[in-house]
């Protein structure tokens, strides 16, 4: 039994569907397709985005595969996602880290002997992810002083909130869990690490510093996304950025609000000043702005954006049953891929306004 077994965790609100096209595409990018793409297939771009931003995926330059790892649970626990926290503890009895060690990292990271500069990075993975403090420069500093780089600094925040990203994305929507919490604790996972940790190291792949080309300087967010310039993670960010963009699932100010408001709940001005700049571009006033984001309604709202800036807030600090129950309720005025690409742009405003505070606060 895990440490977060006891969490409320609603029935599973999105129904499976299958897109051949798409599945052969994560066939050949992953090997096979993971049991939960054919929950997102209605919305193809969260399922490429799972991919896109996954640290076996991204092409990791300065953050150790084994540190990703424990950065995934550390956040996970935090989230209290029993999802993706079943699924971090799989992944690491399946490459030998044994039960014990697991227990000591979920309990005290002093205990679990962890050096210095783990330990610190696991410690700004947790705050980022609480966000209570919000992260800032002064983390940044104990991180250098831990002997971190500048650049390693702004790839473990982008690990973490990536981590952030797929916790949501699998919590709002109360992805099935009881199988993966099984798997988790059963102790064959340990008598076949070695083979299965072997396929899991083929796909640990490593980065090598690369600038982000012209075309790839601009759009929603270009700032936070040049802030990583040199690192894989830019590029990865600007096309799940790109592409949550030019979705035609939901209006693009309906999006832009959901990232103003979950900015302004996150407490990131930088974050909050570009979805004003979107929401600016898209035809609406700084009065009708600020109108929405203080009493999360308008009048100068439509049906729809009335439904989801209630419910972007309610993403950014949450007991799991709570937002589950509140997309529920939504699920019944949302056609199948709304719903899904509502989860992956909550899922990815949290991130990215999470991520411009820990790269970009002063």
């Amino acid at each position: 039994m895990t440490v977060l077994h006891d969490i409320e965790w609603e029935a599973c609100l999105l129904e499976p569907t299958r897109d051949p096209a798409l599945e052969r595409f994560v066939r050949q990018e992953m090997g096979g397709v993971p049991p939960i793409v054919p929950y997102f297939e209605v919305c193809p771009w969260v399922v490429r985005s799972l991919m896109a931003i996954n640290q076996y995926r991204v092409r990791l330059v300065h953050v150790s595969f084994a540190l990703a790892d424990l950065i995934g649970l550390v956040v996970s626990q935090e989230n209290s996602c029993r999802f993706c926290y079943a699924t971090q503890r799989v992944l690491l009895r399946a490459q030998g880290l044994p039960e014990r060690r697991i227990r000591q990292l979920e309990d005290d990271f002093v205990a679990a002997q962890l050096d210095p500069g783990e330990r610190a990075a696991l410690e700004f993975a947790r705050r980022i992810s609480r966000c209570s403090p919000r992260p800032s420069g002064a983390d940044r500093a104990t991180l250098r002083h831990a002997g971190w780089s500048e650049e390693a600094v702004k790839e473990l925040a982008f690990v973490a909130t990536a981590h952030v990203y797929f916790n949501l994305v699998a919590t709002i929507p109360a992805l099935p869990v009881q199988r993966l919490e099984r798997l988790s604790g059963n102790w064959l996972l340990g008598v076949f690490a070695p083979l299965i940790g072997r396929r899991i190291r083929a796909h640990q792949v490593r980065g090598d510093r690369q600038p982000l080309p012209p075309e790839l300087r601009s759009g929603p967010y270009a700032g936070l996304v040049q802030s990583l310039d040199g690192l894989p993670a830019a590029l990865a960010l600007r096309r799940v950025l790109d592409e949550a963009w030019q979705s035609p699932q939901l209006p693009a100010r309906a999006k832009a609000l959901v990232f103003a408001v979950v900015a302004r709940g996150v407490g990131c001005p930088r974050s909050e000043a570009e979805a004003k700049r979107l929401l600016e571009a898209l035809a609406m006033n700084s009065a009708e702005i600020e109108e929405a984001l203080a009493h999360l309604g308008s009048g100068s709202l439509d049906a729809l954006e009335a439904m989801v800036v209630p419910f972007a807030r309610e993403t950014v600090r949450y007991r799991p049953v709570q937002v589950q129950r509140r997309a529920r309720q939504l699920s019944g005025a949302l056609g199948p891929a709304q719903l899904v690409e509502l989860i992956g742009v909550s899922a990815l405003a949290n991130a990215v306004s999470r991520l411009c505070l820990a790269v970009e606060s002063p």
